[in-house]
Protein backbone atom coordinates (compact mmCIF):
# COMPACT_ATOMS: atom_id res chain seq x y z
CA UNK A 1 0.00 0.00 0.00
CA UNK A 2 1.34 3.42 -0.96
CA UNK A 3 1.88 5.89 1.87
CA UNK A 4 -1.33 7.54 2.97
CA UNK A 5 -1.76 10.75 4.93
CA UNK A 6 -3.62 10.22 8.21
CA UNK A 7 -6.61 12.16 6.93
CA UNK A 8 -6.75 10.17 3.69
CA UNK A 9 -6.39 6.89 5.58
CA UNK A 10 -9.20 7.84 7.96
CA UNK A 11 -11.50 8.67 5.06
CA UNK A 12 -10.67 5.47 3.20
CA UNK A 13 -11.09 3.30 6.30
CA UNK A 14 -14.62 4.66 6.81
CA UNK A 15 -15.46 3.72 3.22
CA UNK A 16 -13.94 0.23 3.54
CA UNK A 17 -14.96 -0.82 7.05
CA UNK A 18 -18.10 -2.68 5.98
CA UNK A 19 -16.59 -4.20 2.85
CA UNK A 20 -15.67 -7.87 3.24
CA UNK A 21 -13.52 -10.48 1.55
CA UNK A 22 -9.79 -11.22 1.69
CA UNK A 23 -8.62 -8.25 -0.44
CA UNK A 24 -10.76 -5.85 1.64
CA UNK A 25 -9.38 -7.28 4.89
CA UNK A 26 -5.81 -6.86 3.63
CA UNK A 27 -6.60 -3.25 2.76
CA UNK A 28 -8.23 -2.58 6.14
CA UNK A 29 -5.22 -3.95 8.00
CA UNK A 30 -2.92 -1.81 5.88
CA UNK A 31 -4.94 1.30 6.71
CA UNK A 32 -4.98 0.39 10.39
CA UNK A 33 -1.19 0.03 10.43
CA UNK A 34 -0.84 3.45 8.79
CA UNK A 35 -3.13 5.00 11.39
CA UNK A 36 -1.47 3.20 14.27
CA UNK A 37 1.84 4.79 13.35
CA UNK A 38 0.34 8.20 12.58
CA UNK A 39 0.17 11.13 14.97
CA UNK A 40 -3.46 12.23 15.14
CA UNK A 41 -3.80 15.85 16.22
CA UNK A 42 -7.53 16.41 16.61
CA UNK A 43 -10.38 14.75 18.46
CA UNK A 44 -12.36 14.52 15.22
CA UNK A 45 -9.63 12.31 13.74
CA UNK A 46 -9.38 10.13 16.85
CA UNK A 47 -13.17 9.86 17.11
CA UNK A 48 -13.44 8.60 13.53
CA UNK A 49 -10.68 6.04 14.12
CA UNK A 50 -12.25 4.96 17.41
CA UNK A 51 -15.63 4.43 15.75
CA UNK A 52 -14.12 2.38 12.93
CA UNK A 53 -12.13 0.20 15.33
CA UNK A 54 -15.30 -0.53 17.29
CA UNK A 55 -17.22 -1.28 14.09
CA UNK A 56 -14.52 -3.71 12.92
CA UNK A 57 -14.59 -5.52 16.28
CA UNK A 58 -18.38 -5.77 16.24
CA UNK A 59 -18.56 -6.88 12.59
CA UNK A 60 -15.19 -8.54 11.87
CA UNK A 61 -14.36 -9.84 8.41
CA UNK A 62 -11.22 -11.62 9.62
CA UNK A 63 -9.76 -12.48 13.01
CA UNK A 64 -6.47 -10.82 12.09
CA UNK A 65 -8.25 -7.53 11.34
CA UNK A 66 -10.26 -7.73 14.55
CA UNK A 67 -7.18 -8.53 16.64
CA UNK A 68 -5.30 -5.56 15.23
CA UNK A 69 -8.31 -3.31 15.92
CA UNK A 70 -8.45 -4.61 19.50
CA UNK A 71 -4.77 -3.77 20.02
CA UNK A 72 -5.37 -0.27 18.70
CA UNK A 73 -8.37 0.22 21.00
CA UNK A 74 -6.05 -0.54 23.93
CA UNK A 75 -4.07 2.56 22.91
CA UNK A 76 -7.01 4.96 22.65
CA UNK A 77 -6.82 6.40 26.18
CA UNK A 78 -3.14 7.19 25.73
CA UNK A 79 -3.74 8.78 22.32
CA UNK A 80 -6.54 10.94 23.70
CA UNK A 81 -4.30 11.99 26.59
CA UNK A 82 -1.69 13.27 24.13
CA UNK A 83 -4.13 15.64 22.43
CA UNK A 84 -4.26 19.32 23.51
CA UNK A 85 -6.60 20.01 26.44
CA UNK A 86 -9.26 21.68 24.29
CA UNK A 87 -9.31 18.63 22.03
CA UNK A 88 -9.46 16.21 24.97
CA UNK A 89 -12.49 17.96 26.46
CA UNK A 90 -14.40 17.45 23.20
CA UNK A 91 -14.45 13.73 24.00
CA UNK A 92 -16.42 14.19 27.24
CA UNK A 93 -19.71 12.28 27.42
CA UNK A 94 -18.70 10.16 24.40
CA UNK A 95 -17.74 7.14 26.51
CA UNK A 96 -14.29 7.00 24.92
CA UNK A 97 -11.52 5.66 27.15
CA UNK A 98 -9.59 8.59 28.63
CA UNK A 99 -12.61 10.92 28.61
CA UNK A 100 -15.03 11.97 31.36
CA UNK A 101 -18.77 11.45 31.59
CA UNK A 102 -20.86 13.97 33.53
CA UNK A 103 -24.46 13.15 34.29
CA UNK A 104 -27.17 13.01 36.95
CA UNK A 105 -27.51 9.28 37.63
CA UNK A 106 -30.43 7.65 39.51
CA UNK A 107 -29.63 6.08 42.86
CA UNK A 108 -29.16 2.44 41.70
CA UNK A 109 -26.68 3.50 39.01
CA UNK A 110 -24.89 5.87 41.42
CA UNK A 111 -24.53 2.96 43.88
CA UNK A 112 -23.14 0.74 41.17
CA UNK A 113 -20.64 3.41 40.13
CA UNK A 114 -19.54 3.94 43.73
CA UNK A 115 -18.75 0.23 43.93
CA UNK A 116 -17.41 -0.35 40.42
CA UNK A 117 -15.19 2.74 40.14
CA UNK A 118 -14.86 4.26 43.66
CA UNK A 119 -11.71 6.22 42.85
CA UNK A 120 -12.90 7.50 39.49
CA UNK A 121 -16.46 8.73 40.15
CA UNK A 122 -17.40 11.57 42.47
CA UNK A 123 -19.85 14.39 43.00
CA UNK A 124 -19.21 17.04 40.35
CA UNK A 125 -19.07 19.93 42.79
CA UNK A 126 -18.16 22.39 40.04
CA UNK A 127 -21.58 22.03 38.42
CA UNK A 128 -23.63 21.45 41.59
CA UNK A 129 -24.97 24.99 41.87
CA UNK A 130 -27.08 24.29 44.96
CA UNK A 131 -25.10 21.92 47.24
CA UNK A 132 -27.73 22.32 49.95
CA UNK A 133 -29.97 20.01 47.90
CA UNK A 134 -27.95 17.20 49.48
CA UNK A 135 -28.83 18.30 53.03
CA UNK A 136 -32.04 16.21 53.38
CA UNK A 137 -30.04 13.13 52.36
CA UNK A 138 -27.28 13.96 54.84
CA UNK A 139 -29.88 14.39 57.53
CA UNK A 140 -30.84 10.73 57.11
CA UNK A 141 -27.22 9.63 57.64
CA UNK A 142 -26.44 11.63 60.79
CA UNK A 143 -26.27 10.43 64.37
CA UNK A 144 -27.84 12.50 67.15
CA UNK A 145 -24.52 13.95 68.32
CA UNK A 146 -23.90 15.41 64.85
CA UNK A 147 -27.35 16.81 64.16
CA UNK A 148 -27.17 20.08 66.11
CA UNK A 149 -23.93 21.13 64.43
CA UNK A 150 -25.16 20.18 60.98
CA UNK A 151 -28.43 22.05 61.38
CA UNK A 152 -26.73 25.18 62.75
CA UNK A 153 -25.99 26.49 59.27
CA UNK A 154 -22.37 27.13 60.18
CA UNK A 155 -21.02 24.51 57.81
CA UNK A 156 -21.29 24.30 54.04
CA UNK A 157 -22.58 20.98 52.72
CA UNK A 158 -19.33 19.98 51.04
CA UNK A 159 -17.26 20.93 54.08
CA UNK A 160 -19.49 18.83 56.33
CA UNK A 161 -19.18 15.79 54.03
CA UNK A 162 -15.40 16.10 54.01
CA UNK A 163 -15.38 16.23 57.81
CA UNK A 164 -17.86 13.37 58.24
CA UNK A 165 -16.72 10.90 55.62
CA UNK A 166 -14.73 7.83 56.61
CA UNK A 167 -10.96 7.94 56.42
CA UNK A 168 -10.93 5.00 54.03
CA UNK A 169 -13.50 6.48 51.64
CA UNK A 170 -12.01 7.23 48.25
CA UNK A 171 -14.61 9.79 47.26
CA UNK A 172 -17.55 11.75 48.59
CA UNK A 173 -19.84 9.57 46.47
CA UNK A 174 -18.45 6.33 47.88
CA UNK A 175 -19.00 7.56 51.44
CA UNK A 176 -22.54 8.77 50.75
CA UNK A 177 -23.52 5.46 49.15
CA UNK A 178 -21.80 3.34 51.83
CA UNK A 179 -23.35 5.34 54.67
CA UNK A 180 -26.75 4.94 53.07
CA UNK A 181 -26.27 1.18 52.61
CA UNK A 182 -25.40 0.90 56.32
CA UNK A 183 -28.87 2.25 57.16
CA UNK A 184 -31.17 -0.30 55.43
CA UNK A 185 -34.24 0.87 57.31
CA UNK A 186 -34.06 4.22 55.57
CA UNK A 187 -32.93 2.86 52.18
CA UNK A 188 -35.99 3.96 50.23
CA UNK A 189 -36.00 7.44 51.78
CA UNK A 190 -32.27 7.79 51.08
CA UNK A 191 -32.78 6.78 47.44
CA UNK A 192 -35.69 9.21 47.11
CA UNK A 193 -33.63 12.09 48.52
CA UNK A 194 -30.70 11.28 46.24
CA UNK A 195 -32.94 11.33 43.17
CA UNK A 196 -34.68 14.51 44.35
CA UNK A 197 -31.32 16.26 44.82
CA UNK A 198 -30.36 15.59 41.16
CA UNK A 199 -26.66 15.37 42.04
CA UNK A 200 -24.33 15.62 39.02
CA UNK A 201 -21.48 13.11 39.00
CA UNK A 202 -18.20 13.10 37.11
CA UNK A 203 -16.86 9.73 35.95
CA UNK A 204 -13.22 9.87 34.84
CA UNK A 205 -13.08 6.82 32.62
CA UNK A 206 -9.28 6.56 32.25
CA UNK A 207 -8.88 3.10 30.65
CA UNK A 208 -12.01 1.64 32.27
CA UNK A 209 -13.30 -1.71 31.11
CA UNK A 210 -16.75 -0.06 31.13
CA UNK A 211 -15.83 2.66 28.65
CA UNK A 212 -17.35 2.40 25.19
CA UNK A 213 -13.85 1.56 24.01
CA UNK A 214 -13.57 -1.66 26.03
CA UNK A 215 -17.10 -2.72 27.06
CA UNK A 216 -17.73 -6.31 26.04
CA UNK A 217 -19.52 -9.31 27.54
CA UNK A 218 -16.68 -11.67 28.44
CA UNK A 219 -16.65 -15.14 26.93
CA UNK A 220 -18.70 -14.29 23.86
CA UNK A 221 -17.43 -16.31 20.87
CA UNK A 222 -16.22 -14.28 17.91
CA UNK A 223 -18.17 -14.79 14.69
CA UNK A 224 -16.41 -13.69 11.51
CA UNK A 225 -18.74 -12.59 8.74
CA UNK A 226 -18.55 -12.39 4.95
CA UNK A 227 -20.89 -9.44 4.53
CA UNK A 228 -23.78 -7.43 5.91
CA UNK A 229 -27.17 -9.12 5.91
CA UNK A 230 -30.26 -7.56 4.39
CA UNK A 231 -33.88 -8.28 5.35
CA UNK A 232 -36.00 -10.33 2.99
CA UNK A 233 -38.79 -8.88 0.91
CA UNK A 234 -41.51 -10.12 3.31
CA UNK A 235 -40.71 -8.55 6.68
CA UNK A 236 -43.95 -9.69 8.31
CA UNK A 237 -43.44 -13.33 7.31
CA UNK A 238 -40.00 -13.23 8.93
CA UNK A 239 -41.26 -11.61 12.14
CA UNK A 240 -43.98 -14.19 12.75
CA UNK A 241 -41.55 -17.08 12.27
CA UNK A 242 -40.60 -18.20 15.81
CA UNK A 243 -37.03 -17.47 16.87
CA UNK A 244 -35.77 -20.77 18.32
CA UNK A 245 -32.56 -19.59 20.00
CA UNK A 246 -33.87 -17.78 23.09
CA UNK A 247 -32.72 -18.68 26.60
CA UNK A 248 -33.32 -17.15 30.00
CA UNK A 249 -29.93 -16.60 31.59
CA UNK A 250 -28.89 -17.82 35.00
CA UNK A 251 -28.01 -15.17 37.54
CA UNK A 252 -24.23 -15.20 36.93
CA UNK A 253 -24.54 -14.62 33.19
CA UNK A 254 -27.47 -12.26 33.74
CA UNK A 255 -25.40 -10.02 36.00
CA UNK A 256 -22.64 -9.83 33.39
CA UNK A 257 -25.15 -8.70 30.80
CA UNK A 258 -26.80 -6.20 33.16
CA UNK A 259 -23.50 -4.53 34.04
CA UNK A 260 -22.42 -4.30 30.40
CA UNK A 261 -25.82 -2.89 29.40
CA UNK A 262 -25.90 -0.40 32.27
CA UNK A 263 -22.35 0.79 31.52
CA UNK A 264 -23.06 1.13 27.79
CA UNK A 265 -25.82 3.62 28.57
CA UNK A 266 -24.21 5.33 31.56
CA UNK A 267 -20.99 6.35 29.78
CA UNK A 268 -23.15 7.93 27.07
CA UNK A 269 -25.40 9.75 29.61
CA UNK A 270 -28.44 7.64 28.75
CA UNK A 271 -30.93 5.73 30.87
CA UNK A 272 -33.58 3.06 30.51
CA UNK A 273 -35.64 1.98 33.53
CA UNK A 274 -34.96 -1.70 32.96
CA UNK A 275 -31.20 -1.07 33.13
CA UNK A 276 -31.63 1.07 36.24
CA UNK A 277 -33.93 -1.44 37.98
CA UNK A 278 -33.20 -4.78 36.26
CA UNK A 279 -34.67 -8.13 37.25
CA UNK A 280 -31.71 -10.52 37.46
CA UNK A 281 -34.18 -13.40 37.12
CA UNK A 282 -35.52 -12.17 33.78
CA UNK A 283 -32.79 -11.66 31.23
CA UNK A 284 -33.42 -13.34 27.86
CA UNK A 285 -30.51 -13.89 25.49
CA UNK A 286 -31.72 -14.11 21.88
CA UNK A 287 -29.27 -15.26 19.19
CA UNK A 288 -29.95 -13.23 16.05
CA UNK A 289 -27.25 -14.90 13.95
CA UNK A 290 -23.90 -13.75 12.54
CA UNK A 291 -22.64 -12.83 16.02
CA UNK A 292 -25.59 -10.52 16.77
CA UNK A 293 -27.57 -11.08 19.96
CA UNK A 294 -30.37 -9.36 21.82
CA UNK A 295 -30.53 -9.17 25.61
CA UNK A 296 -34.12 -8.50 26.75
CA UNK A 297 -34.09 -7.19 30.31
CA UNK A 298 -37.10 -7.42 32.59
CA UNK A 299 -37.75 -4.87 35.31
CA UNK A 300 -37.60 -5.53 39.06
CA UNK A 301 -41.01 -6.41 40.57
CA UNK A 302 -41.21 -3.27 42.73
CA UNK A 303 -40.96 -1.07 39.64
CA UNK A 304 -43.50 -2.76 37.38
CA UNK A 305 -46.24 -0.77 35.68
CA UNK A 306 -49.93 -1.55 36.10
CA UNK A 307 -51.10 -2.76 32.68
CA UNK A 308 -47.90 -2.66 30.67
CA UNK A 309 -44.86 -4.92 30.81
CA UNK A 310 -41.95 -2.45 30.86
CA UNK A 311 -38.92 -4.17 29.36
CA UNK A 312 -35.58 -2.91 28.06
CA UNK A 313 -33.09 -4.39 25.67
CA UNK A 314 -29.49 -4.03 24.57
CA UNK A 315 -28.26 -5.22 21.20
CA UNK A 316 -24.84 -6.90 21.02
CA UNK A 317 -22.53 -7.80 18.15
CA UNK A 318 -19.75 -10.20 19.09
CA UNK A 319 -20.34 -9.28 22.73
CA UNK A 320 -20.08 -5.51 22.15
CA UNK A 321 -23.14 -3.39 23.00
CA UNK A 322 -24.11 -1.61 19.77
CA UNK A 323 -27.60 -0.30 20.52
CA UNK A 324 -30.49 -0.27 22.94
CA UNK A 325 -34.19 0.36 23.34
CA UNK A 326 -37.30 -0.87 25.05
CA UNK A 327 -40.32 -3.01 24.35
CA UNK A 328 -43.54 -2.55 26.32
CA UNK A 329 -46.16 -5.24 25.70
CA UNK A 330 -49.70 -4.06 26.39
CA UNK A 331 -52.58 -6.48 25.75
CA UNK A 332 -51.93 -7.73 22.18
CA UNK A 333 -49.58 -4.96 21.06
CA UNK A 334 -46.13 -3.73 22.03
CA UNK A 335 -44.52 -0.30 21.94
CA UNK A 336 -40.89 -0.36 20.82
CA UNK A 337 -38.12 1.39 18.90
CA UNK A 338 -34.41 1.06 18.14
CA UNK A 339 -31.36 3.22 18.85
CA UNK A 340 -28.03 2.23 17.29
CA UNK A 341 -24.94 3.83 18.85
CA UNK A 342 -23.07 6.11 16.43
CA UNK A 343 -20.02 3.89 15.77
CA UNK A 344 -22.18 1.03 14.49
CA UNK A 345 -24.43 2.83 12.05
CA UNK A 346 -24.17 1.85 8.41
CA UNK A 347 -24.24 -1.83 9.31
CA UNK A 348 -27.22 -4.15 9.04
CA UNK A 349 -29.76 -2.23 11.14
CA UNK A 350 -32.76 -3.21 8.99
CA UNK A 351 -31.96 -6.92 9.19
CA UNK A 352 -31.26 -6.78 12.91
CA UNK A 353 -34.44 -4.78 13.59
CA UNK A 354 -36.48 -7.43 11.79
CA UNK A 355 -34.87 -10.12 13.96
CA UNK A 356 -35.48 -8.04 17.11
CA UNK A 357 -39.20 -7.86 16.29
CA UNK A 358 -39.13 -11.58 15.60
CA UNK A 359 -37.70 -12.14 19.10
CA UNK A 360 -40.34 -9.89 20.66
CA UNK A 361 -43.13 -11.70 18.83
CA UNK A 362 -41.73 -15.06 20.00
CA UNK A 363 -41.37 -13.89 23.62
CA UNK A 364 -44.58 -11.91 24.07
CA UNK A 365 -46.91 -12.95 21.25
CA UNK A 366 -47.47 -9.32 20.26
CA UNK A 367 -49.68 -8.95 17.20
CA UNK A 368 -48.93 -5.28 16.58
CA UNK A 369 -45.85 -3.14 17.09
CA UNK A 370 -46.11 0.58 17.80
CA UNK A 371 -43.31 3.11 17.35
CA UNK A 372 -43.90 6.45 19.06
CA UNK A 373 -43.29 9.61 17.04
CA UNK A 374 -40.25 10.62 19.13
CA UNK A 375 -38.34 7.67 17.68
CA UNK A 376 -38.53 9.16 14.20
CA UNK A 377 -38.64 12.89 14.77
CA UNK A 378 -41.10 14.44 17.24
CA UNK A 379 -38.83 16.55 19.43
CA UNK A 380 -35.85 14.53 18.17
CA UNK A 381 -33.63 16.52 15.79
CA UNK A 382 -31.23 13.61 15.30
CA UNK A 383 -34.06 11.39 14.06
CA UNK A 384 -35.17 14.11 11.63
CA UNK A 385 -31.61 14.49 10.28
CA UNK A 386 -31.26 10.74 9.75
CA UNK A 387 -34.68 10.36 8.11
CA UNK A 388 -35.58 7.69 10.67
CA UNK A 389 -39.23 7.71 9.52
CA UNK A 390 -38.23 5.94 6.30
CA UNK A 391 -36.27 3.27 8.14
CA UNK A 392 -39.51 2.11 9.77
CA UNK A 393 -41.68 2.79 6.72
CA UNK A 394 -39.56 0.57 4.42
CA UNK A 395 -40.03 -2.30 6.87
CA UNK A 396 -43.82 -2.05 6.75
CA UNK A 397 -44.70 0.40 9.54
CA UNK A 398 -47.49 2.79 8.59
CA UNK A 399 -49.01 5.94 10.16
CA UNK A 400 -52.32 5.53 11.93
CA UNK A 401 -53.75 8.93 10.97
CA UNK A 402 -55.22 8.99 7.41
CA UNK A 403 -53.76 12.40 6.58
CA UNK A 404 -50.23 11.41 7.59
CA UNK A 405 -50.63 8.07 5.80
CA UNK A 406 -51.55 9.83 2.56
CA UNK A 407 -48.60 12.22 2.89
CA UNK A 408 -46.21 9.31 3.48
CA UNK A 409 -47.56 7.45 0.44
CA UNK A 410 -47.06 10.52 -1.78
CA UNK A 411 -43.48 11.02 -0.54
CA UNK A 412 -42.68 7.32 -0.96
CA UNK A 413 -43.95 7.45 -4.56
CA UNK A 414 -41.76 10.49 -5.30
CA UNK A 415 -38.67 8.76 -3.91
CA UNK A 416 -39.42 5.62 -5.92
CA UNK A 417 -39.79 7.66 -9.12
CA UNK A 418 -36.69 9.82 -8.52
CA UNK A 419 -33.77 8.20 -6.70
CA UNK A 420 -32.25 11.63 -6.12
CA UNK A 421 -35.34 13.02 -4.39
CA UNK A 422 -34.94 13.84 -0.69
CA UNK A 423 -37.81 14.36 1.72
CA UNK A 424 -37.80 17.93 3.09
CA UNK A 425 -37.20 18.53 6.79
CA UNK A 426 -40.59 20.23 7.05
CA UNK A 427 -42.24 17.12 5.62
CA UNK A 428 -40.35 14.81 7.98
CA UNK A 429 -41.62 16.88 10.92
CA UNK A 430 -45.18 16.57 9.61
CA UNK A 431 -44.74 12.80 9.30
CA UNK A 432 -43.59 12.68 12.93
CA UNK A 433 -46.87 13.99 14.34
CA UNK A 434 -48.33 10.55 14.96
CA UNK A 435 -47.24 7.02 15.80
CA UNK A 436 -46.34 4.24 13.37
CA UNK A 437 -47.89 0.76 13.42
CA UNK A 438 -47.01 -2.67 12.07
CA UNK A 439 -49.94 -5.10 12.23
CA UNK A 440 -49.20 -8.82 12.00
CA UNK A 441 -51.62 -11.40 10.53
CA UNK A 442 -54.60 -12.06 12.79
CA UNK A 443 -54.44 -8.74 14.61
CA UNK A 444 -57.88 -7.13 14.87
CA UNK A 445 -58.75 -3.51 15.65
CA UNK A 446 -60.17 -4.54 19.02
CA UNK A 447 -56.82 -6.11 19.95
CA UNK A 448 -55.21 -2.71 20.44
CA UNK A 449 -55.27 -0.36 23.40
CA UNK A 450 -54.86 3.39 22.96
CA UNK A 451 -51.76 4.34 24.96
CA UNK A 452 -53.16 7.84 25.45
CA UNK A 453 -55.67 6.29 27.87
CA UNK A 454 -53.02 4.82 30.18
CA UNK A 455 -52.55 7.92 32.41
CA UNK A 456 -56.26 7.79 33.20
CA UNK A 457 -56.19 4.19 34.44
CA UNK A 458 -54.80 5.39 37.77
CA UNK A 459 -57.71 7.79 38.10
CA UNK A 460 -60.14 4.88 37.75
CA UNK A 461 -58.32 3.05 40.52
CA UNK A 462 -58.32 6.14 42.70
CA UNK A 463 -62.08 6.53 42.34
CA UNK A 464 -62.57 2.91 43.38
CA UNK A 465 -60.56 3.47 46.56
CA UNK A 466 -62.41 6.72 47.24
CA UNK A 467 -65.73 4.87 47.28
CA UNK A 468 -64.68 2.92 50.36
CA UNK A 469 -66.11 4.39 53.62
CA UNK A 470 -62.69 4.67 55.30
CA UNK A 471 -60.06 7.40 55.46
CA UNK A 472 -57.09 5.03 55.27
CA UNK A 473 -56.03 4.28 51.71
CA UNK A 474 -54.42 1.07 52.93
CA UNK A 475 -57.70 -0.11 54.42
CA UNK A 476 -59.59 1.03 51.33
CA UNK A 477 -57.25 -1.00 49.15
CA UNK A 478 -57.64 -4.02 51.44
CA UNK A 479 -61.43 -3.82 51.08
CA UNK A 480 -61.28 -3.56 47.29
CA UNK A 481 -58.91 -6.54 47.11
CA UNK A 482 -61.22 -8.59 49.34
CA UNK A 483 -64.26 -7.66 47.26
CA UNK A 484 -62.62 -8.56 43.94
CA UNK A 485 -61.25 -11.81 45.38
CA UNK A 486 -64.72 -12.70 46.66
CA UNK A 487 -66.41 -11.95 43.33
CA UNK A 488 -63.84 -14.08 41.50
CA UNK A 489 -64.30 -16.88 44.06
CA UNK A 490 -60.63 -16.94 45.09
CA UNK A 491 -60.41 -19.06 48.24
CA UNK A 492 -56.62 -19.48 48.53
CA UNK A 493 -55.31 -15.90 48.21
CA UNK A 494 -53.46 -16.20 51.52
CA UNK A 495 -51.49 -19.17 50.18
CA UNK A 496 -50.19 -17.28 47.17
CA UNK A 497 -46.64 -15.96 47.24
CA UNK A 498 -46.12 -12.42 48.54
CA UNK A 499 -45.28 -11.24 45.01
CA UNK A 500 -48.42 -12.81 43.55
CA UNK A 501 -50.55 -11.11 46.17
CA UNK A 502 -48.74 -7.87 45.40
CA UNK A 503 -49.64 -8.23 41.71
CA UNK A 504 -53.27 -8.98 42.53
CA UNK A 505 -53.43 -5.99 44.87
CA UNK A 506 -51.97 -3.69 42.20
CA UNK A 507 -54.61 -4.64 39.66
CA UNK A 508 -57.66 -5.07 41.93
CA UNK A 509 -58.79 -1.38 41.93
CA UNK A 510 -58.48 -1.27 38.14
CA UNK A 511 -60.44 -4.49 37.71
CA UNK A 512 -63.07 -3.28 40.20
CA UNK A 513 -63.67 -0.18 38.07
CA UNK A 514 -65.32 -2.38 35.43
CA UNK A 515 -68.25 -3.02 37.76
CA UNK A 516 -69.85 -6.38 38.48
CA UNK A 517 -67.61 -9.25 37.37
CA UNK A 518 -70.19 -11.92 38.16
CA UNK A 519 -71.58 -11.81 34.64
CA UNK A 520 -68.21 -12.86 33.24
CA UNK A 521 -68.08 -16.49 32.16
CA UNK A 522 -66.10 -18.93 34.26
CA UNK A 523 -63.28 -19.19 31.66
CA UNK A 524 -63.11 -15.38 31.49
CA UNK A 525 -62.85 -15.16 35.28
CA UNK A 526 -60.16 -17.83 35.40
CA UNK A 527 -58.14 -16.00 32.72
CA UNK A 528 -58.50 -12.74 34.67
CA UNK A 529 -57.29 -14.33 37.92
CA UNK A 530 -54.34 -15.92 36.11
CA UNK A 531 -53.38 -12.53 34.65
CA UNK A 532 -53.61 -10.70 37.99
CA UNK A 533 -51.61 -13.40 39.76
CA UNK A 534 -48.92 -13.39 37.06
CA UNK A 535 -48.23 -9.68 37.60
CA UNK A 536 -46.20 -10.81 40.60
CA UNK A 537 -44.50 -13.73 38.86
CA UNK A 538 -40.71 -13.99 38.90
CA UNK A 539 -40.76 -13.26 35.15
CA UNK A 540 -43.19 -10.57 34.01
CA UNK A 541 -43.30 -12.19 30.60
CA UNK A 542 -45.95 -14.45 32.17
CA UNK A 543 -48.14 -11.37 32.67
CA UNK A 544 -47.58 -10.17 29.10
CA UNK A 545 -48.74 -13.54 27.75
CA UNK A 546 -51.65 -13.81 30.18
CA UNK A 547 -52.83 -10.29 29.24
CA UNK A 548 -53.57 -11.51 25.72
CA UNK A 549 -56.23 -13.85 27.14
CA UNK A 550 -58.41 -11.18 28.81
CA UNK A 551 -59.81 -9.11 25.92
CA UNK A 552 -62.91 -8.27 27.96
CA UNK A 553 -60.77 -6.43 30.53
CA UNK A 554 -58.89 -4.26 28.05
CA UNK A 555 -61.84 -3.57 25.80
CA UNK A 556 -64.00 -2.73 28.80
CA UNK A 557 -61.37 -0.39 30.21
CA UNK A 558 -60.92 1.32 26.85
CA UNK A 559 -64.68 1.89 26.48
CA UNK A 560 -65.01 3.23 30.01
CA UNK A 561 -62.00 5.53 29.68
CA UNK A 562 -63.09 6.91 26.31
CA UNK A 563 -66.44 7.85 27.85
CA UNK A 564 -64.85 9.55 30.87
CA UNK A 565 -61.84 11.35 29.38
Amino acid sequence: MRMQSPQAAIKLLRAKRNVFGEPAEDEKRGLLRVLRAARLTTYVQLKSLHEDLLFICAFPGALATRNLARRMLAEIADRLGRLPRTQRSAADDSGMAGSSTRHVFPSPVARWLANAAPSDVDVDWRTLDEPWRLDPLLGLLLRDAEREGFESGEFATRKWIRAARSANSRSDLEWLMAAGAANPGARQRIDDEWDRAAVPLEWKLHDSRWSATHNMVAGTPVVVRTGMRRPGSDTVAEIVRPLPSIERLGRTDARRVIVSARAALAVRCREVNAMTYPNVDEIYWCDLGAGAALAVIGIAPDHRLTLETNTGYVLFANGIPIGYGGVTPLFRQANTGINIFDPYRGGEAAMIWTQILRAFHTLFGSGRFVVNAYQFGAGNAEAIRSGAFWFYYRLGFRPGAPGISALAAREAARMAADRGYRCATKTLRALATGDLYLNLPGFAIGDGFDEALLPHVGALASRQLAQQPVASRVEAERRVVAAVAGTLRIRDLASWSARERQGFTLLAPVVASLGDLRDWSEPEQHALVAMMRSKGAAQERDFALASRDVPRLFRGLAARLRNSV
